[in-house]
């Protein structure tokens, strides 16, 4: 295993309902070449939510979604979640992204390399 510093790179988050992160996934590998993500879950409560009728305390089940993008493609990659996921809907969820001050790229060896 190998690695090094890599040109510039952003975190790009999104706190999505639960389930709308199923289908965006193998999009993101099959249409914009995205492997590098992380995918957990929380609970939460919005502001503005449908639930807010109930009282205090209901929580929701939420997707974090975090992805690894070069610079460059940061913008690209932030849209895509943006309207794929849905967040521009109302409930959609909220995102963000922000720069990264050092990373590295792990690599496995290849295997001709190996024998």
């Amino acid at each position: 295993m190998s690695y090094h510093t890599t040109r510039p790179h952003k975190i790009i988050t999104a706190i999505l309902p639960k389930g709308r992160e199923s289908d965006l996934l193998p999009r993101l590998v099959d249409e914009l070449g995205i492997n590098s993500f992380n995918v957990g879950f929380a609970r939460g409560v919005g502001r503005i939510t449908p639930l807010r009728h109930r009282g205090v305390g209901e929580t929701t089940e939420k997707a974090i979604l975090t992805v690894l993008v070069e610079e460059e493609r940061a913008q690209e990659v932030f849209e895509f979640i943006f309207y794929e996921a849905d967040i521009n809907q109302p409930h959609g969820g909220l995102m963000y992204q922000h720069p990264l001050l050092a990373n590295t790229v792990f690599k496995v060896p290849d295997i001709e390399d190996e024998l």
